[in-house]
């Protein structure tokens, strides 16, 4: 049997070579394309709000007008820019503001949904939707994708922000904690 593995080790040698370069390769390509340059999009609804206008005089029957107003953002967190943006909204808004201003376009497509047509979003960059919806209900963000991402579903908190000598103070504590406790465990395995 040894024998035999010996006679063959000489053919597996350039085999073996042309394997590893082929691993190699695989490995390479794959690096390359987990650190590739795309797009990576999210959105979500950081807040929405609801006003009620009385549009009726005193002798009159009451007549409300019902205002509801909706956030919406959308950032492209990838290391490229987005081309050709498309964010599609349930419902079609009265009326549609962009922050910061850009050229953008609306279309109504299937099931009266609203799709939003953004040329471009910068690599880092955050733009605001706003929508206004009178006497009906406000909508929700039913996808946004470009050519190379389909954009993913965050939830959004709104957190004060804190002066910069805070956080680092914050961060200190942690790094003091965390060597404490290494500190302490080390104590207790050399006093063992």
């Amino acid at each position: 049997m040894i024998d035999w593995i010996g006679d063959l080790l000489p053919y597996l040698d350039g085999i073996v070579d042309g394997a590893l370069g082929l691993i190699f390769s695989l490995l390479a390509a794959l690096i390359f394309y987990i650190v590739r340059l795309r797009p990576k999009l999210i959105y979500g609804r950081p807040h929405s709000s609801r006003h009620v206008l009385n549009l009726a005089g005193q002798d009159e029957p009451v007549d409300q007008l019902e205002i509801y107003n909706e956030q919406f953002f959308v950032s492209n967190e990838g290391r490229r820019a987005a081309a050709s943006v498309e964010i599609v909204l349930s419902h079609f808004p009265r009326n549609i503001a962009i922050n910061p201003p850009c050229d953008w376009s609306v279309k109504n497509v299937e099931n009266g949904h609203c799709q939003i047509l953004v040329p471009y979003i910068a690599a880092h960059e955050l733009i605001t939707v706003d929508c206004i919806y009178l006497n009906q209900r406000a909508a929700f963000i039913a996808s946004v994708r470009c050519e190379e991402s389909v954009g993913k579903s965050v939830n959004f908190w709104t957190v004060r922000r804190l002066p910069d000598w805070v956080n680092r103070v914050v961060i200190l504590l942690l790094i003091l904690g965390v060597a404490y406790v290494l500190q302490f465990v080390i104590e207790l395995t050399i006093l063992n």
